[in-house]
């Protein structure tokens, strides 16, 4: 396999692990995030990955960038762009100042719809989405536990002129021993992610608690049962179809979760914006366009965007 320059703006969990399966494959990577306690502690000691995944990753020094404007006159091929969807108006015009025209972009947010943003800047001949299907937590300066990986990831296009460039991707990521299946589908792999974010994240995030006890206990079951459903309803009117059982498989898939924090649940401790507009919220809007109610939903909205406010002080 041919070695590519790839760059990773954006190195949370997510970001993380797919930097560090690509860097150990003998791919150029260069990182890139504001956390500057996180990326010094790679520089001294590597990316370290715990859990499902155990590895140790070095990258050379000036593969560490500070901020998106570092990586300017740097030859990357391929950039992940996983920073949070909530931030991408703020991100892209500063990436479009520093990279160089025929640089392919990858959409590797939660939620629907961001990939839409990505073309909108470097067009749709330039634009990839990647429905991952890992999930990891920071749990220290350069170290991510690798919570669960549900094989493969998917990968697509939204144009047709990109389907090599996908298709390629797709190969160079499994060869990194980090599976994933090129599709046309891609679409209906973002609504299916989507639609399992919504049921547990955002739940999660309001009674702070992790995946596996909410999924033990019987009332935010069933409240996560018809959040499922009343998304897979607007997904359908949408055109958007299921095999058969997908309820089913939602629920298996969401008790393999263990006690995982979603990233909204962090975002929330934080005090940090949410993508509960690229989630939950695109459910609502999606509904409102085929006049489908959505009160699990609206109401899951209202209450992430009312914990989003600052806190009240006398």
């Amino acid at each position: 396999m041919d070695e590519y320059s790839f760059g990773i703006i954006g190195v949370g969990p997510i970001g993380s692990i797919i930097a560090a399966h690509l860097a150990k494959a003998g791919h150029n990577v260069t990182l890139v995030d504001i956390l500057k306690d996180h990326l010094d502690e790679i520089k001294r000691s590597g990316l370290t990955l715990t859990g499902f995944k155990e590895m140790n990753v070095s990258f050379p020094g000036e593969n560490l960038c500070y901020s998106i404007d570092e990586i300017r006159g740097k030859k990357i091929d391929v950039i992940f762009i996983s920073v949070k969807a909530s931030i991408l108006s703020k991100v892209l015009p500063v990436l479009k100042k520093v990279t160089r025209p025929g640089t392919t972009f990858v959409s590797l947010q939660n939620g629907l719809d961001a990939e839409d943003f990505i073309a909108d800047v470097f067009g749709k001949e330039n634009t990839l989405r990647i429905v991952v299907n890992y999930a990891g937590s920071l749990i220290d300066n350069g170290k991510v536990k690798m919570s669960f990986f549900n094989a493969p990831n998917y990968i697509g296009m939204i144009n047709p002129a990109a389907e090599e460039k996908a298709k390629t991707l797709a190969e160079v990521i499994t060869a990194a021993d980090l599976e994933t299946a090129f599709t046309t589908e891609i679409k209906k792999y973002e609504w299916e992610k989507t639609i399992l974010n919504t049921a547990l994240s955002p739940v999660c995030a309001l009674t702070r608690r992790t995946m596996k006890q909410m999924m033990e206990f019987k009332e935010t079951r069933d409240l996560v049962e018809a959040i499922l459903r009343e998304g897979i309803e607007v997904a359908e009117a949408n055109g958007i179809y299921f095999e058969s059982g997908f309820l089913e498989h939602c629920i298996s898939y969401l008790d393999k979760a263990g006690h995982h924090k979603t990233s909204m649940h962090v975002d929330i401790e934080r005090g940090s914006p949410t993508e509960i507009g690229f989630i939950n919220d695109k459910i609502v809007k999606y509904g409102k366009l085929k006049g489908i109610p959505t009160p699990y939903n609206s109401t899951i909205v209202s209450l992430i965007r009312g914990s989003e406010l600052p806190e009240y002080r006398a």
